[in-house]
């Protein structure tokens, strides 16, 4: 259950939430406080006391509710603050406290791919178009793909 602490802090953002004083209910507080805890929106309705879920579900509907939400949640993402940077000291850290070689392959890997230092692989797939007809050039015969390149199969042949 929500403590007083909880909605006394919760009530101190109501001025940049857009939100009055009283203009949420105590039961509409607390709902606030166990959906940003994690429940979901039917178990926080039931840890705050509501007996109708279609209830507590029109309540998130409510403008004022959802910015509350929205506010609440842009805060708690303010607050952990993990970037690229700290992930970049983390995996740092992680590297000089590798054990070997393999360890340290995984961390510089990781690191580069944080970084976008590693090109995408994808295989280049030719398709060579007769007519209607799509083939991939690895199935092609030697003469056929010969015959693409503008050479004939006397073309493999040594010259004497």
């Amino acid at each position: 259950m929500s403590t007083n602490n909880e909605r006394a802090e919760l009530q101190s953002h109501y001025p940049y939430m857009g939100v009055k004083l009283n203009e949420l209910s105590i039961q509409e507080e607390r709902l606030i406080l166990m959906y940003l805890r994690g429940m979901t929106k039917a178990a926080a309705g039931r840890a705050a006391g509501y007996q109708d879920m279609d209830t507590v579900y029109d309540i998130f509907k409510k403008p004022k509710i959802v910015q509350a939400v929205n506010y609440l949640r842009e805060e708690n993402r303010k607050e952990f603050n993990f970037d690229k940077g700290t992930a970049t000291s983390m995996y740092l850290e992680a590297h000089r406290k590798s054990a070997n070689s393999t360890e340290e392959k995984n961390v510089v890997d990781a690191l580069c791919k944080l970084h976008g230092l590693f090109a995408p692989e994808t295989a280049t797939q030719i398709n060579i178009i007769n007519g209607e007809k799509v083939e991939r050039m690895e199935n092609l015969t030697d003469e056929e793909l010969l015959k693409l390149a503008g050479n004939d199969i006397k073309y493999l042949e040594p010259s004497k």
